[in-house]
């Protein structure tokens, strides 16, 4: 009994130095330098890859959702991003200015360039998914951003190198990638941009007060038109809602979920003068005080967007697919 009580200790102890090994041994790959080596080796390099794109139907609770893969041409499967987009966004909003080109489109291609692949979805009510936006809330796109993972490792299998995915979520698409990467549980590595943190006082700030409150008293299955502001000021944009909307701003915290499950690398990009999330880096490091594990943070001199709502060319935005693709390169494996 004492020889089988000793042999259990010793492999107990050998275990235990395998796991610790293999654990100092990750932790050594990665290293924020290493990244930061990678962001310049890249920033004015050409693509090594060419690229291809088209577009994915999957389904989610009676849904149909429309997505775009872009993946780098070569014999062998690459790493993979699900790029989830912002409050009333989606996959192909807005074209610079002179161009032919989505911002996001943007991100797919150069991501591919490197040797990384994409899937960016349109979540249900939005461009071209079925329903309209009125029936979104943080959680049916949590939903859809799970569904969009399970399609990447069940249908897609065969194009890409699905055991190695990681998550881009910009803005609201931060806090749904944050619940996303919890709760799947196999997310490799996480990078938010601009990230929901705090959703009450986000939103208060988006519609105001008493826009919050004609919201919250919607009848059940009723809608809301609210106009759109960015320091009390209105910015010409109109969106429509429905009331689980505005119940959910006030029951999901995307740090706490993330970070009571999540130990992977975790990266937040966020704009010193961003006036939706703000103020900055502070927001986007209540990310890093709570998550353990390798981590990252990086502030450009640029407003929410990384300055693409500005249309021409933005130097920032191109800084921040810099900082992304650096970022998976040495992260997803």
């Amino acid at each position: 009994m004492i020889t089988r009580k000793r042999t259990v200790c010793l492999m107990m102890i050998c275990l235990l130095v395998l796991v610790t090994s293999y654990a100092d041994a990750k932790e050594k790959r990665l290293n924020s330098q290493a990244v930061d080596d990678i962001y310049a080796a890249i920033r004015h390099a050409g693509p090594k890859y060419e690229t291809m794109s088209r577009n994915v139907t999957f389904t989610n609770e009676g849904m149909n959702l429309i997505g775009t893969l872009t993946v780098p041409i070569s014999n062998m499967k690459m790493q993979v991003v699900l790029y989830l987009n912002g409050f009333a966004g989606d996959r192909n909003e807005l074209i610079f200015n002179g161009g032919q080109e989505y911002i996001w489109q943007r991100l797919s291609r150069f991501l591919a360039e490197q040797g990384i692949a994409s899937l960016r979805i349109d979540f249900r009510g939005s461009g071209e998914s079925d329903g309209d936006f009125t029936m979104a809330s943080f959680s049916t796109q949590i939903s859809d951003a799970l569904a969009a993972l399970e399609f990447i490792r069940h249908s897609l299998r065969s194009e890409v190198d699905w055991k190695s995915i990681g998550i881009l979520g910009f803005s609201q698409g931060g806090l749904v990638g944050s619940y996303a990467t919890a709760r799947d549980g196999n997310v490799d590595s996480l990078l938010l941009w601009s990230p929901v943190s705090h959703p009450p006082m986000v939103y208060e700030g988006l519609f105001t007060k008493a826009g919050m409150k004609q919201g919250l008293a919607l009848a059940e299955g009723g809608t809301i038109t609210l106009g759109i502001y960015f320091n009390d000021v209105y910015i010409d944009w109109d969106v429509s809602m429905g009331k689980r909307f505005f119940e959910e701003i006030f029951q999901y915290a995307p740090v706490a979920e993330l970070c009571k499950t999540y130990t992977g690398p975790l990266m937040a990009l966020c704009g010193s003068q961003d006036p939706v999330i703000w103020p900055q880096p502070h927001q986007s490091d209540t990310y890093m005080r709570h998550h353990d594990g390798f981590e990252k943070l990086v502030m450009l001199e640029a407003d929410h967007a990384f300055n693409w709502w500005d249309g021409a060319e933005p130097e920032k935005f191109h800084d921040a697919i810099y900082w992304s693709a650096a970022w998976f390169i040495h992260t997803l494996r």
